[in-house]
This record gives C-alpha cells, sequence and structure tokens, in this order.
C-alpha cells in the first residue's frame, strides 16, 4: 500500500515509524522546516507509553522527562517533558519530506481520493497514494479538501495562561474553583506552564490587570505554581485563548482518514489529546498490517477499533459538563478573575 501521511508532528511520525516497522514505506509530508516546532511543555499520557515504546523513544523521552503521580510498581500515569524531546527522538533518521504543504488532493472517476499535489520550495508536485492519513491539526486543511465536515463546540470559559523557564517544585498539580473552572500547573525540567479557566472577556480585559497581579493570584490560589510564576517577568509569557472541543462524526472517506487532532481534540482537563493521537497511530499501523491491499478495509478496522476508544472521551469531556454549569455558580471574589472592581 502507498501510503501519503500530511502532517509530520508527533502522531505523523509515529504513525510513519509504527508502519516502517510493518514493512511499509510512507511518504510524510511537513509544511515546517526541519527541526522546527513552538518550544514548550508537554504531558505524555499513558496512552502514548505503548507506540512509543514500539518504536524505541518512550524510555529516551520518560528520563527526559519528570514524572506524574509516580507509583513504584508500574509505570506515572504521565510524563511531563520537553516537547522538543519527543519531537526530535521520533525525527532521528526518519525521512520525512519537509517544507512541503498539501494543496490539493488527488481523485479519480468514482471520486475516490488517489494522491496528494504538495507544494515545496521547487514547486508542485503530485504524489500517488492508496491512503492519504490527514494528521495536520485541527484545523485540518486536508479534512476540509476531503470535504468532511467538524463539529466544534466552544467551550463556556477561555483560558488565562503562562509559560514560565522556571521548573515548580512539582510536575503536575491542578484543582477546581468554587464556580467549577480549574487552574492547574505543569512542570518539565526546563520550564513550567500554568492555565485557569476564566470568563469569555477578551484579551485586553483578562490581561488588565497587569503582570504583578497575575502573578500574584496564580501564587495564592495555587501554591504549587509560586515558584514557577517567579521566572515570569514579561506579559509576553502570558496567553489568553478561548479554547474548542473538535470532533468528526465521519473519520474516513476512500482513500482518505482522519486521525489525531484532524478527528478530535479535547478540552484541557482530560490531558489526553496528544496520548489519543499516539493511540490512533497505533490502531492505524496494525489495520494497515492486517489489510495491505485494502485501504478502505484499513479503514474500516481502524474505525472499529477505535470508536469505542474515542467516542467515551468525547462525550464525557469535563468541558462539555462545564458548559452545564458555567454562569450558575459565582466562584469565591478572589477566584473570579478579571478582579470586580
Amino acid at each position: 500500500m502507498n501510503i501519503v501521511i500530511s502532517g509530520g508532528g508527533m502522531v505523523g511520525m509515529t504513525l510513519a515509524r509504527l508502519l516502517r516497522l510493518r514493512g511499509f514505506e510512507p511518504i510524510v509530508l511537513e509544511r515546517a522546516p526541519a527541526g522546527h516546532y513552538m518550544p514548550r511543555g508537554y504531558m505524555l499520557g499513558f496512552q502514548g507509553y505503548e507506540p512509543l515504546e514500539e518504536v524505541g523513544v518512550y524510555k529516551e523521552v520518560r528520563d527526559a522527562g519528570r514524572p506524574i503521580a509516580p507509583r513504584p510498581d508500574q509505570p506515572p500515569v504521565a510524563v511531563a517533558v520537553r516537547f522538543g524531546a519527543l519531537i526530535e527522538a521520533l525525527a532521528r533518521d526518519l525521512p520525512v519530506v519537509y517544507e512541503h504543504t498539501v494543496v490539493e488532493l488527488l481523485r479519480d472517476a468514482t471520486d475516490r481520493i488517489t494522491g496528494v499535489v504538495a507544494e515545496g520550495p521547487d514547486g508542485r508536485v503530485e504524489i500517488e497514494a492508496d491512503l492519504v492519513v490527514a494528521c495536520d491539526g485541527m484545523m485540518s486543511p486536508v479534512r476540509g479538501m476531503a470535504g468532511i465536515e467538524p463539529r466544534f463546540e466552544p467551550l463556556a470559559d477561555a483560558a488565562l495562561s503562562f509559560m514560565s523557564p522556571v521548573p515548580a517544585e512539582t510536575s503536575f498539580a491542578m484543582k477546581y474553583l468554587s464556580d467549577g473552572g480549574h487552574i492547574g500547573i505543569l512542570s518539565w525540567f526546563e520550564g513550567s506552564a500554568g492555565w485557569r479557566s476564566v470568563d469569555k472577556v477578551g484579551q485586553e480585559a483578562a490581561t488588565a490587570p497587569g503582570l504583578d497581579a497575575i502573578k500574584k493570584m496564580w501564587a495564592e490560589l495555587l501554591p504549587e505554581s509560586a515558584t514557577a510564576v517567579e521566572g515570569v517577568t514579561s506579559m509576553d509569557q502570558i496567553r489568553y485563548s478561548e479554547p474548542q472541543l473538535l470532533s468528526c462524526q465521519q473519520w474516513w472517506v476512500p482513500g482518505l482518514v482522519l486521525i489525531g487532532d484532524s478527528a478530535h481534540f479535547f478540552g484541557p482537563e482530560t490531558g489526553v489529546s496528544s496520548g489519543i493521537g499516539l493511540g490512533d497511530a497505533h490502531a492505524l499501523a496494525q489495520a494497515i498490517l492486517q489489510n495491505p491491499t485494502d485501504a478502505d478495509g484499513a479503514c474500516r478496522s481502524y474505525e472499529l477499533w477505535r470508536l469505542p476508544v474515542v467516542r467515551p472521551y468525547e462525550a464525557m469531556d469535563p468541558g462539555r459538563q462545564r458548559m452545564v454549569t458555567a454562569g450558575n455558580v459565582r466562584g469565591r471574589p478572589e477566584e473570579i478573575w478579571p478582579p470586580e472592581d
């Protein structure tokens, strides 16, 4: 089976490595230059351990990170690690066509997808494929080209977050606020990141209280973050966003399948989006192995295996439950952000 993977992030590269172990030679197209990624922390959930172990990078990534909820007799439930440690390990010795973006899908007379048109530094190139795998992110352009409709659901809350070069004393901490919102921190060896739910007031209003007030609020509401927030010295390290959930009723059409964030994206409380994506890669690689000359058969097997895994996470996302209570319960005065006059 000729396979083109659109997206050379963690899920795309994991899938490529799994397929190569099974005797396939997929083509991986990545729009960014080699070695380019957004520096940040990453929480590797237990759902991703098995595929990373199979491709030979789990121990390296685990050893580069801080365990979350370690237990003496079992692996930790998650690992907080520098995102680059995972990407660099996956990219090592893996053929990837960088700086190439899928701009069009090839189709035959029956409308089956038969490949892609990719644009790179030397122009456009057509690449034939029995199966195109879209793992190009939550806003997936390839998903749109395939005609698969996503369902976006805005969360009831916005998020205020910080990034710090200073590690916290603990790898992870999270608590719920009195109105059902939450505040948390993730810390790896090289830094920390914090987040909390806030009302949807917009960037300007959310950051208007200023840096000192933001740091004070974080340290008081979540004392475990106190060390980390001391490393926040600029408003450039503060971010306001309005997250959305993503689900797709349909995951594949003849010749193309969605995996990872292209197919589903969960709220920040679950901490499972990337781990589920790595599990998608594992399941799809095995489905292709069992249907080596039948791309549609592989997609059907993949869907059969993954639907019972993914749909419960989508249905029970804490952010979706929060939609029911948001606005009906007022938080304690010290929790409200921005502070009331």
